[in-house]
Protein backbone atom coordinates (compact mmCIF):
# COMPACT_ATOMS: atom_id res chain seq x y z
CA UNK A 1 0.00 0.00 0.00
CA UNK A 2 1.34 3.50 -0.82
CA UNK A 3 2.61 5.18 1.99
CA UNK A 4 0.47 8.43 3.63
CA UNK A 5 2.86 11.78 4.37
CA UNK A 6 2.09 14.05 6.97
CA UNK A 7 3.45 17.37 7.83
CA UNK A 8 3.75 18.88 11.01
CA UNK A 9 5.05 21.63 13.12
CA UNK A 10 5.89 19.91 15.91
CA UNK A 11 5.56 16.84 17.72
CA UNK A 12 7.23 15.81 20.57
CA UNK A 13 9.74 19.11 21.14
CA UNK A 14 6.84 20.81 22.45
CA UNK A 15 3.41 20.02 23.81
CA UNK A 16 0.05 22.11 22.92
CA UNK A 17 -3.19 21.55 21.28
CA UNK A 18 -2.18 21.34 17.25
CA UNK A 19 1.04 18.85 18.99
CA UNK A 20 -1.90 16.56 20.82
CA UNK A 21 -3.63 16.73 17.79
CA UNK A 22 -1.40 15.83 15.56
CA UNK A 23 -0.44 12.71 17.62
CA UNK A 24 -3.66 11.49 17.71
CA UNK A 25 -3.89 12.07 14.42
CA UNK A 26 -0.82 9.49 13.60
CA UNK A 27 -2.62 7.14 16.21
CA UNK A 28 -5.53 6.74 14.23
CA UNK A 29 -4.31 6.68 10.93
CA UNK A 30 -2.40 3.58 12.54
CA UNK A 31 -5.82 1.86 13.27
CA UNK A 32 -7.98 2.91 10.25
CA UNK A 33 -5.06 2.19 8.06
CA UNK A 34 -2.41 -0.32 9.36
CA UNK A 35 -0.76 -1.78 6.30
CA UNK A 36 -0.09 2.27 5.03
CA UNK A 37 3.27 3.22 5.92
CA UNK A 38 3.37 6.73 7.63
CA UNK A 39 6.17 9.02 6.47
CA UNK A 40 6.12 11.66 9.25
CA UNK A 41 7.80 15.45 8.63
CA UNK A 42 8.30 17.39 11.21
CA UNK A 43 9.55 21.15 10.74
CA UNK A 44 10.77 21.88 14.48
CA UNK A 45 11.41 18.71 16.25
CA UNK A 46 15.47 17.61 16.24
CA UNK A 47 16.41 14.27 16.07
CA UNK A 48 16.87 14.04 19.84
CA UNK A 49 13.38 14.74 20.20
CA UNK A 50 11.96 11.36 18.34
CA UNK A 51 11.68 8.71 20.91
CA UNK A 52 14.13 5.72 20.64
CA UNK A 53 11.48 2.91 21.22
CA UNK A 54 10.42 2.37 17.48
CA UNK A 55 7.03 3.30 16.73
CA UNK A 56 5.89 0.45 14.05
CA UNK A 57 5.21 1.56 10.50
CA UNK A 58 6.43 5.15 11.09
CA UNK A 59 9.15 6.71 9.62
CA UNK A 60 10.26 10.19 11.12
CA UNK A 61 11.70 13.40 9.16
CA UNK A 62 12.66 15.66 12.31
CA UNK A 63 13.63 18.96 10.11
CA UNK A 64 15.73 20.81 13.04
CA UNK A 65 13.64 23.89 12.49
CA UNK A 66 14.13 24.42 8.51
CA UNK A 67 11.33 24.72 6.07
CA UNK A 68 13.74 24.01 3.18
CA UNK A 69 15.22 20.61 4.87
CA UNK A 70 11.47 19.20 5.35
CA UNK A 71 10.66 20.43 1.87
CA UNK A 72 13.61 18.53 0.19
CA UNK A 73 13.16 15.92 2.58
CA UNK A 74 9.51 15.37 1.30
CA UNK A 75 10.72 15.62 -2.02
CA UNK A 76 13.29 12.44 -1.72
CA UNK A 77 10.58 10.85 0.07
CA UNK A 78 8.18 11.05 -3.03
CA UNK A 79 10.64 10.37 -5.84
CA UNK A 80 11.07 7.13 -3.93
CA UNK A 81 7.21 6.24 -3.52
CA UNK A 82 4.48 8.52 -4.58
CA UNK A 83 1.95 9.21 -1.36
CA UNK A 84 -1.88 7.99 -1.54
CA UNK A 85 -2.07 11.61 0.28
CA UNK A 86 -0.42 14.40 2.00
CA UNK A 87 -1.62 15.43 4.93
CA UNK A 88 -0.19 18.80 7.04
CA UNK A 89 -2.10 19.65 10.79
CA UNK A 90 -1.36 23.55 9.81
CA UNK A 91 -2.49 25.68 7.76
CA UNK A 92 1.29 27.57 7.53
CA UNK A 93 2.55 24.28 5.21
CA UNK A 94 -0.28 24.86 2.31
CA UNK A 95 1.82 26.82 0.19
CA UNK A 96 4.51 23.81 0.07
CA UNK A 97 1.61 21.28 -0.26
CA UNK A 98 0.02 22.60 -3.30
CA UNK A 99 3.82 22.58 -4.88
CA UNK A 100 3.88 19.19 -3.72
CA UNK A 101 0.44 18.80 -5.73
CA UNK A 102 1.29 19.84 -8.88
CA UNK A 103 4.89 17.09 -8.85
CA UNK A 104 3.24 14.11 -7.35
CA UNK A 105 -0.70 14.54 -8.22
CA UNK A 106 -1.28 13.08 -4.76
CA UNK A 107 -4.31 14.33 -3.16
CA UNK A 108 -3.29 17.00 -0.43
CA UNK A 109 -5.22 18.04 3.07
CA UNK A 110 -4.94 20.62 5.94
CA UNK A 111 -6.03 20.80 9.11
CA UNK A 112 -7.31 24.51 10.14
CA UNK A 113 -7.52 25.07 14.11
CA UNK A 114 -8.57 28.28 15.00
CA UNK A 115 -7.68 32.26 14.70
CA UNK A 116 -4.83 30.99 12.60
CA UNK A 117 -7.54 30.87 9.60
CA UNK A 118 -10.57 33.20 11.04
CA UNK A 119 -8.88 35.90 8.96
CA UNK A 120 -7.25 34.81 6.43
CA UNK A 121 -5.54 37.77 4.32
CA UNK A 122 -4.66 37.99 0.67
CA UNK A 123 -0.91 35.98 0.40
CA UNK A 124 0.40 32.68 -0.33
CA UNK A 125 -1.44 31.21 2.89
CA UNK A 126 -5.14 32.26 1.41
CA UNK A 127 -4.35 31.27 -2.22
CA UNK A 128 -2.59 27.85 -1.23
CA UNK A 129 -5.49 26.57 1.02
CA UNK A 130 -7.90 27.35 -1.82
CA UNK A 131 -6.00 25.31 -3.60
CA UNK A 132 -5.96 21.63 -1.50
CA UNK A 133 -8.33 18.79 -2.36
CA UNK A 134 -9.80 19.20 1.42
CA UNK A 135 -9.45 21.37 4.52
CA UNK A 136 -10.24 19.84 7.79
CA UNK A 137 -11.27 22.06 10.71
CA UNK A 138 -11.84 20.91 13.74
CA UNK A 139 -14.87 22.97 14.70
CA UNK A 140 -17.56 24.24 12.94
CA UNK A 141 -17.09 27.70 13.27
CA UNK A 142 -13.68 27.79 11.90
CA UNK A 143 -15.17 25.72 9.13
CA UNK A 144 -17.78 28.30 8.61
CA UNK A 145 -15.16 31.00 8.88
CA UNK A 146 -13.35 29.43 6.19
CA UNK A 147 -16.29 28.95 4.39
CA UNK A 148 -17.21 32.41 4.45
CA UNK A 149 -13.07 33.81 3.75
CA UNK A 150 -12.93 31.13 0.47
CA UNK A 151 -16.20 31.65 -0.72
CA UNK A 152 -16.91 29.77 -4.24
CA UNK A 153 -12.83 28.41 -4.18
CA UNK A 154 -13.12 27.22 -0.79
CA UNK A 155 -12.15 23.30 -1.05
CA UNK A 156 -14.24 20.32 0.44
CA UNK A 157 -14.22 20.82 3.91
CA UNK A 158 -14.64 17.69 6.34
CA UNK A 159 -15.00 19.03 10.08
CA UNK A 160 -12.58 16.62 12.13
CA UNK A 161 -12.82 17.70 15.71
CA UNK A 162 -10.11 17.19 18.48
CA UNK A 163 -10.00 14.12 20.77
CA UNK A 164 -8.79 13.49 24.58
CA UNK A 165 -7.12 10.58 26.33
CA UNK A 166 -9.98 8.68 28.45
CA UNK A 167 -7.25 6.90 30.11
CA UNK A 168 -6.09 9.73 31.49
CA UNK A 169 -8.77 12.32 32.19
CA UNK A 170 -11.44 10.67 34.04
CA UNK A 171 -13.75 11.10 37.14
CA UNK A 172 -11.74 10.84 40.60
CA UNK A 173 -10.94 12.18 44.17
CA UNK A 174 -9.06 15.22 44.68
CA UNK A 175 -5.44 14.99 45.09
CA UNK A 176 -4.17 15.39 49.06
CA UNK A 177 -0.95 16.42 47.52
CA UNK A 178 -3.12 19.32 45.40
CA UNK A 179 -5.02 20.20 48.15
CA UNK A 180 -2.19 20.75 50.63
CA UNK A 181 -0.32 22.49 48.05
CA UNK A 182 -2.63 25.21 47.61
CA UNK A 183 -4.06 25.24 50.74
CA UNK A 184 -7.27 23.77 50.46
CA UNK A 185 -9.33 21.48 52.43
CA UNK A 186 -11.60 18.84 50.98
CA UNK A 187 -14.62 20.35 50.63
CA UNK A 188 -13.62 23.58 49.69
CA UNK A 189 -15.28 24.99 46.58
CA UNK A 190 -12.80 25.77 43.59
CA UNK A 191 -12.99 27.45 39.96
CA UNK A 192 -10.10 26.00 37.83
CA UNK A 193 -9.14 28.23 34.76
CA UNK A 194 -6.62 26.90 32.47
CA UNK A 195 -5.01 29.20 29.63
CA UNK A 196 -1.61 31.05 28.25
CA UNK A 197 -1.60 33.80 30.40
CA UNK A 198 -0.54 36.12 27.36
CA UNK A 199 -1.37 39.69 26.26
CA UNK A 200 -2.07 38.55 22.88
CA UNK A 201 -4.77 35.77 24.34
CA UNK A 202 -6.89 38.72 25.86
CA UNK A 203 -9.79 37.08 24.53
CA UNK A 204 -9.67 34.11 26.85
CA UNK A 205 -11.50 36.47 29.51
CA UNK A 206 -9.51 35.55 32.21
CA UNK A 207 -10.22 39.40 34.21
CA UNK A 208 -14.19 38.43 34.11
CA UNK A 209 -13.59 35.26 36.12
CA UNK A 210 -11.58 37.54 38.75
CA UNK A 211 -14.22 40.23 38.39
CA UNK A 212 -16.72 38.21 39.13
CA UNK A 213 -15.32 36.60 42.40
CA UNK A 214 -16.45 39.18 44.82
CA UNK A 215 -20.11 38.95 44.11
CA UNK A 216 -19.88 34.76 44.42
CA UNK A 217 -17.68 35.52 47.93
CA UNK A 218 -20.63 37.09 49.31
CA UNK A 219 -21.89 33.91 49.47
CA UNK A 220 -19.39 30.81 49.27
CA UNK A 221 -16.64 32.90 51.42
CA UNK A 222 -14.21 30.08 50.79
CA UNK A 223 -14.33 30.10 47.41
CA UNK A 224 -10.95 30.42 45.61
CA UNK A 225 -9.91 31.04 42.22
CA UNK A 226 -7.41 28.85 40.52
CA UNK A 227 -5.30 30.57 37.13
CA UNK A 228 -3.33 27.63 36.01
CA UNK A 229 -0.56 29.18 33.16
CA UNK A 230 2.14 31.63 32.54
CA UNK A 231 2.87 34.74 30.61
CA UNK A 232 3.52 38.25 29.96
CA UNK A 233 0.00 38.79 30.71
CA UNK A 234 -0.11 37.57 34.57
CA UNK A 235 1.67 40.92 36.21
CA UNK A 236 -1.91 42.69 35.13
CA UNK A 237 -4.12 39.54 36.29
CA UNK A 238 -1.98 39.59 39.73
CA UNK A 239 -2.35 43.68 39.91
CA UNK A 240 -6.89 43.05 38.93
CA UNK A 241 -7.29 41.16 41.55
CA UNK A 242 -5.49 43.27 44.26
CA UNK A 243 -7.40 45.87 43.18
CA UNK A 244 -11.06 44.10 43.22
CA UNK A 245 -9.78 42.80 47.01
CA UNK A 246 -9.73 39.22 45.83
CA UNK A 247 -5.85 39.06 45.55
CA UNK A 248 -5.84 35.91 48.53
CA UNK A 249 -8.60 34.31 46.92
CA UNK A 250 -6.60 33.76 43.39
CA UNK A 251 -4.09 31.53 42.95
CA UNK A 252 -1.71 31.32 40.43
CA UNK A 253 0.03 28.45 40.06
CA UNK A 254 1.80 28.67 37.09
CA UNK A 255 2.67 25.95 34.34
CA UNK A 256 1.36 23.13 34.93
CA UNK A 257 3.01 19.81 34.56
CA UNK A 258 1.40 17.36 31.93
CA UNK A 259 1.50 14.85 34.54
CA UNK A 260 -0.58 16.58 37.04
CA UNK A 261 -3.00 17.92 34.75
CA UNK A 262 -5.96 15.31 35.40
CA UNK A 263 -5.59 16.30 39.17
CA UNK A 264 -5.83 19.48 39.08
CA UNK A 265 -9.25 19.27 36.98
CA UNK A 266 -10.00 16.71 39.76
CA UNK A 267 -9.27 19.73 42.40
CA UNK A 268 -11.90 21.72 40.81
CA UNK A 269 -15.66 22.00 41.58
CA UNK A 270 -16.25 23.93 38.08
CA UNK A 271 -13.95 24.47 35.08
CA UNK A 272 -14.18 28.24 33.50
CA UNK A 273 -12.43 30.00 30.24
CA UNK A 274 -15.07 32.60 28.53
CA UNK A 275 -13.54 32.62 25.88
CA UNK A 276 -14.42 34.14 22.75
CA UNK A 277 -11.70 32.78 20.30
CA UNK A 278 -11.45 29.67 21.10
CA UNK A 279 -10.90 27.41 17.99
CA UNK A 280 -12.18 24.45 19.41
CA UNK A 281 -10.61 24.15 23.09
CA UNK A 282 -9.15 20.56 23.90
CA UNK A 283 -8.58 21.56 27.44
CA UNK A 284 -12.96 21.66 27.79
CA UNK A 285 -13.38 18.03 27.10
CA UNK A 286 -10.36 17.25 29.19
CA UNK A 287 -12.22 18.72 32.12
CA UNK A 288 -15.37 17.14 31.09
CA UNK A 289 -13.62 13.93 31.00
CA UNK A 290 -12.79 14.18 35.11
CA UNK A 291 -16.57 14.80 34.91
CA UNK A 292 -16.27 18.64 36.23
CA UNK A 293 -18.80 21.09 35.75
CA UNK A 294 -17.92 23.69 32.86
CA UNK A 295 -18.67 27.04 31.94
CA UNK A 296 -17.34 28.47 28.16
CA UNK A 297 -18.51 31.12 26.01
CA UNK A 298 -20.96 31.32 23.30
CA UNK A 299 -19.36 32.88 20.45
CA UNK A 300 -16.38 30.51 19.09
CA UNK A 301 -15.21 26.79 18.72
CA UNK A 302 -16.18 26.02 22.40
CA UNK A 303 -19.74 25.15 21.12
CA UNK A 304 -18.49 21.86 19.75
CA UNK A 305 -16.74 20.30 23.01
CA UNK A 306 -19.80 21.24 24.60
CA UNK A 307 -22.00 19.87 22.81
CA UNK A 308 -24.23 23.43 22.07
CA UNK A 309 -24.70 22.85 25.49
CA UNK A 310 -25.38 19.44 26.59
CA UNK A 311 -22.19 18.72 28.24
CA UNK A 312 -22.05 22.33 30.32
CA UNK A 313 -23.08 26.13 30.55
CA UNK A 314 -22.74 28.56 27.32
CA UNK A 315 -22.93 31.64 28.25
CA UNK A 316 -21.84 35.29 26.84
CA UNK A 317 -18.43 36.51 27.70
CA UNK A 318 -19.36 39.57 27.38
CA UNK A 319 -22.11 39.75 30.22
CA UNK A 320 -21.15 39.60 34.14
CA UNK A 321 -20.16 35.71 35.18
CA UNK A 322 -20.93 36.17 38.40
CA UNK A 323 -24.92 34.64 37.84
CA UNK A 324 -23.86 31.85 35.66
CA UNK A 325 -20.63 30.85 37.86
CA UNK A 326 -23.11 30.78 41.07
CA UNK A 327 -25.58 28.46 39.30
CA UNK A 328 -22.80 26.02 38.47
CA UNK A 329 -21.56 26.19 41.86
CA UNK A 330 -25.06 25.64 42.97
CA UNK A 331 -25.20 22.83 41.05
CA UNK A 332 -28.49 24.48 39.24
CA UNK A 333 -28.39 23.38 36.02
CA UNK A 334 -28.77 19.77 33.36
CA UNK A 335 -28.20 17.03 35.59
CA UNK A 336 -25.77 15.50 33.20
CA UNK A 337 -23.16 18.21 34.61
CA UNK A 338 -22.74 17.24 37.92
CA UNK A 339 -23.21 13.39 37.63
CA UNK A 340 -19.55 12.72 36.62
CA UNK A 341 -19.20 9.16 35.32
CA UNK A 342 -22.10 10.01 33.12
CA UNK A 343 -20.84 13.23 32.05
CA UNK A 344 -17.54 11.39 31.10
CA UNK A 345 -18.99 8.23 29.56
CA UNK A 346 -20.89 11.15 27.43
CA UNK A 347 -18.27 13.58 26.14
CA UNK A 348 -15.77 10.08 25.48
CA UNK A 349 -18.50 8.47 23.58
CA UNK A 350 -18.68 12.01 21.63
CA UNK A 351 -15.09 12.68 21.43
CA UNK A 352 -12.99 10.20 22.56
CA UNK A 353 -9.77 7.90 20.60
CA UNK A 354 -12.62 5.90 19.01
CA UNK A 355 -15.07 8.65 17.49
CA UNK A 356 -11.91 10.77 16.36
CA UNK A 357 -10.81 7.29 14.17
CA UNK A 358 -14.55 6.70 13.06
CA UNK A 359 -14.58 10.33 11.78
CA UNK A 360 -11.42 10.08 10.55
CA UNK A 361 -12.28 6.89 8.73
CA UNK A 362 -15.10 8.60 7.14
CA UNK A 363 -13.03 11.05 5.59
CA UNK A 364 -10.64 8.81 4.14
CA UNK A 365 -13.43 7.02 2.32
CA UNK A 366 -13.67 10.10 0.59
CA UNK A 367 -9.88 9.07 -1.45
CA UNK A 368 -11.75 5.97 -2.47
CA UNK A 369 -14.37 7.53 -4.29
CA UNK A 370 -12.89 10.56 -5.04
Amino acid sequence: MKPIDLLLPELFAADGGIQRYSRTLIQALQVVQPHAPLRVFIRNDHPQHIPTKPWPGISWHPARGSSARMARSLARAARNQRPQLLLSTHPNFAPLQVLHHKLTGSPSWCSAHGIEVWDLRRGPKRWALARLQRLLPVSRFTAARLQLQLGAGCPPIGVLPNSFDQTRFSPGARSPQLLQRYGLHSGQPLILSLSRLSQADAYKNLHKLIEALPALLARWPALRLLIAGEGDDKPRLQSLANQMGVGQQVIFSGRIAEAELADHHRLATVFALPSTGEGFGIVFLEALGCGRPVLAGNRDGSLDPLGDGRFGLLVDPHLPLAPALASLLARQGEDLWFQPQALAQAVGEAFGFVAFCERLDAQLATLEVG
